[in-house]
């Protein structure tokens, strides 16, 4: 065995020799890039060697055979890194530099990438540990320093690190299936969405994320088992957990993780819908009229009158969904007494949210009843003031289950970034067009007037005198909306008593049933797809009896 003054000479022997490796690099390699992985490789296996306690006597030339070894693996695996192993003490080789057959050297190999995953998959804390102490040869005081720690706690961190290293080449075989087959999951929400558009924009267009939240969802999890599970190193994991917890998708509990909210499966929306209709079908005074009393009212009101017929069939259709959306929501409060709480969130924004989890693309066929029975909740935009009015607002229902043209999702809406127009720009639109504002005079984005075509193809707009856009949708004043929400108001208070006893009777036994340790996920949730396509089976029911029209945005509805 070398003395420590002996080793230190050599290791800065070693170190001497880094401008003529890398230039020895250069001839082999032909770039700067490949040239200085080589020669950090070579540095590593030779301290690692030494590190075990092997003499080396002729430096340079020890360097040169590490060197041409290292090369001779680039060149047949197109350089797969360092080979790093572990023996019952947990001490970092390069493997290559052992003489043995090549059988023995690619069953080390394999070890040593086994070895290089594990710590991949490590958390932060023993990871950083880890890489500095065996990888990068800094001994635990520096380690100290540089992390800001008592040595105690490297020493700590160093112990865990390795029996979790050992413990995850041992499990290497257990990936799960989502690390080769990644799952889809879309987050929807009740309640008023974030600044930035949470927590939709905190998931949706981001495979880890989702992936992460499925991982999470049906026990606490560590970060490494999240990675373990998703096939992503940590440090990828970590910022992705950390984001979503603090955007309060996620939960901590002392060091794991859990997805706080319900996630559906396409079946769990779907296997309720035929029980749905036939509800309907056998309740439908109970759903109707109510809404059919306020329809009556509705059509004899001055604000009615006035509209165009496209407007006017618009504003019974906002009001129809508005009363069922709402209707059934209450008897469903009257039957269960739970309320839904929205939390104020960090961001912006009050909201409940919940996903829905794809594990293959979803296809149409074998899906229809889904996509017919689909709309999302009310969207209300609201600007205090806008050009010389006090209070402007848009109120969008989602009707997906129509097979109509909507303003914000059509390919043929090419003008405008991702075929999207935000609700914020239609109400402001809508507003210049229906005072008869120059766009120009108050800053309108020009780009979005080229939309004009494709809102009147959506019935949003039409052509009116000398062809001019005019807006097609009912436009209230502040009054008019007053005595329209007093009609929706009474309409959905009826609705809810005549419905809660019928209701809560057909939805025992359809509850979702959630993980243990979900404690914020309100009962309404719950029975969310098992509730959820009465509001369209009951607006098509109507259609087919006569009792409302839908402006042809609906065929299918009028067979």
């Amino acid at each position: 065995m070398q003395s420590s003054n002996a080793k230190s000479e050599k290791v800065s022997e070693i170190l001497s020799n880094i401008e003529f490796l890398l230039g020895e690099a250069l001839k082999k390699c032909g770039n700067i890039y490949d040239a200085e992985d080589l020669t950090q490789d070579t540095l590593i296996a030779a301290l690692s060697y030494m590190a075990r306690g092997q003499e080396i006597n002729d430096i340079k030339a020890f360097l040169i055979t590490v060197m041409g070894r290292h090369f001779n693996t680039m060149l047949r695996k197109k350089y797969s890194g360092a080979t790093v192993s572990i023996d019952d003490d947990f001490t970092a080789y390069d493997a290559v530099d052992e003489i043995g057959s090549i059988e023995d050297r690619d069953e080390t190999r394999s070890e040593a990438e086994n070895v290089r995953k594990a710590v991949a998959y490590l958390a932060g804390t023993y990871r950083e540990v880890i890489v500095r102490h065996y990888m990068h040869g800094r001994s635990i005081s520096r380690i100290a320093a540089e992390l800001g720690i008592p040595e105690g706690t490297v020493k700590s961190r160093l112990y865990l690190g390795r029996n979790r290293i050992k413990e995850g080449v041992e499990n290497m075989v257990k990936f799960s299936e989502q690390s080769y087959s990644p799952v889809k999951l879309s987050v929807a929400w009740s309640g008023n969405s974030g600044l930035n558009g949470e927590p939709e924009s905190l998931v949706n267009g981001d495979l880890v994320a989702q992936n992460v939240l499925w991982s999470a969802y049906k026990k606490p999890v560590t970060v490494e088992q999240i990675a373990l599970s998703t096939g992503i190193p940590a440090a990828y994991i970590e910022p992705v957990v950390a984001k979503l917890t603090e955007g309060e998708l996620m939960k901590r509990i002392g060091s794991k993780y859990y997805t706080d909210f319900i996630i559906f499966t396409v079946e769990d929306k779907k296997k309720h819908i035929p029980a749905q209709k036939e509800f309907v079908r056998q309740n439908f005074s109970l759903f109707w009229d109510s809404i059919q009393k306020g329809l009556d009212s509705l059509r004899q009101c001055d604000l009615y009158k006035k509209l165009q017929f496209d407007a006017k069939n618009s504003l019974e259709m906002y009001y129809t969904f508005f009363c069922l959306d709402h209707g059934i929501y209450m008897a469903f409060i009257n039957g269960f007494g739970e309320i839904q709480d929205f939390p104020v969130r960090p961001r912006g924004g009050d909201w409940i949210a919940s996903g829905t989890v794809f594990f293959e693309e979803f296809k149409i066929a074998g899906n229809i009843d889904i996509l017919s029975h689909s709309y999302s909740g009310e969207r209300i935009v609201h600007f205090a003031k806008y050009i010389d009015c006090e209070n402007l607002e848009l109120h969008v229902y989602g009707a997906d289950g129509f097979p109509c043209y909507t303003y914000n999702c059509s390919k043929d809406f090419t003008f405008y970034p991702g075929n999207y127009m935000p609700d914020g720009e239609i109400a402001k639109l809508l507003y210049i067009l229906h005072t008869g504002t120059d766009p120009e005079s108050v800053g309108y984005n020009p780009e979005h007037l080229k939309a004009i075509p494709w809102l009147v193809k959506c019935k949003i707009l039409r052509y009116g005198d000398g062809g001019k856009p005019a807006v097609n949708v009912p436009v209230l004043t502040a009054a008019e909306a007053d005595m329209l929400g007093k009609l929706t108001a009474e309409a959905c208070n009826e609705t809810g008593k005549m419905l809660a006893a019928p209701l809560t009777d057909f939805l025992k036994g359809r509850k979702k049933e959630i993980p243990g340790h979900l404690q914020s996920v309100p009962l309404a949730k719950q029975y969310m797809y098992a509730d959820n396509a009465m509001l369209f089976a009951a607006v098509r029911e109507a259609i087919a009896r006569g009792k409302l029209y839908d402006g042809n945005y609906d065929d299918d509805s009028q067979a």
